[in-house]
């Protein structure tokens, strides 16, 4: 049986909204799993990573994990 991808993941409010410390950690650690798993190749992780070290707002994080969710 197949399930579609999930249509309302992302922030609760707007995508402008700053974010933290701990939502930059949550990133990271998909991003980390999503490498160990091999989802994403290492130029990709690096990448990912700066620009998650970087992100400001949630619609500078959302798109470096919505092909991984």
């Amino acid at each position: 049986m197949s399930y579609p991808e999930p249509s309302d993941v992302g922030p609760a409010a707007g995508g402008h909204l700053p974010v933290s410390d701990g939502d930059r950690t949550k990133v990271v650690t998909l991003l980390e799993s999503a490498y160990a798993e091999g989802r994403i190749t290492a130029a990709e992780h690096t990448e990912r990573m700066q620009a998650a070290a970087a992100a400001e707002t949630f619609d500078d994080l959302v798109p470096l994990t919505r092909d991984l969710v």
